[in-house]
């Protein structure tokens, strides 16, 4: 998560193909590109940055240029682009989403780019799964990458994680699986933390003393409740 001069918050949450040293050098670089890019669509004239991804005419039609929530979504094929293009031949891509939120308004605009669904839920459980709107990041050049939107009531809360949480094995080699996920977090909660921390316990508790088989990582921003 990170904020941007105009009071916007970027959300990132994204899981690099492969394990190792290599890869944990690439996850830096698709962080690192996500983040200059997403201030240079901002500050760039709409026609050249049209100009630019034309292969890519669903992302946004006609952007405004006041949209900056919007613009910034041309970090993912701006990304795309360069892995794909100066990095193709190692194979390497990740599942990515990147959202732009305007915190004031609660609006939402994404780009989930092969990514495991995140959930926004509220306390009566899921609301809206946010699944992908294009393909994973870096597989092909000039991919097309449609975009979304949501709006944040009060209290909102969206949750994103990896398939390390729902492809977790436990010593009995049974999956954790998206519907144990889905349960825990349609479940009552006060706030972000505890809701992370319920899903943390209970996936130790069922992996055990199995060995790891990926990483777990896990995103959770809320709306805070002002009444």
């Amino acid at each position: 998560m990170f904020k941007f001069a105009d009071g916007n918050v970027g959300l990132v949450i994204a899981d690099v193909c492969d394990k190792g040293v290599g890869s944990a050098l690439y996850m830096a670089l698709f962080r690192s590109l996500i983040r200059v890019f997403a201030e240079q669509a901002a500050h760039s004239d709409p026609a050249s940055i049209s100009e630019i991804d034309r292969s890519s005419s669903r992302l946004i039609a006609a952007p405004s240029s006041e949209n900056k929530e919007l613009i910034r979504l041309r970090a993912v094929p701006f990304t795309n682009n360069y892995i794909a293009q100066t990095h193709g031949d190692e194979g390497m891509f990740a599942t990515l989403f990147f959202g732009v939120l305007n915190p004031d308004t609660g609006q939402l605009y994404y780009i989930n780019a092969g990514h495991e669904p995140l959930y926004l839920i509220d306390s009566k459980g899921v609301k809206k799964a946010l699944d992908p709107t294009g393909p994973a990041v870096g597989m092909f050049p000039n991919a097309a990458y449609d975009t979304g939107q949501i709006h944040f009531e009060q209290g909102d809360m969206l949750i994103g994680y990896t398939d390390g949480v729902t492809e977790a094995r436990s010593p009995q080699d049974e999956l954790f699986t998206r519907r144990r996920l889905q349960s825990l977090i349609e479940q009552p909660y006060n706030s972000a933390t505890e809701l992370l921390d319920r899903i943390k316990t209970s996936l130790f508790a069922f992996i055990d003393i199995a060995p790891r088989g990926d990483d777990v990582t896990m995103l959770a921003i809320q709306r805070a409740d002002t009444t």
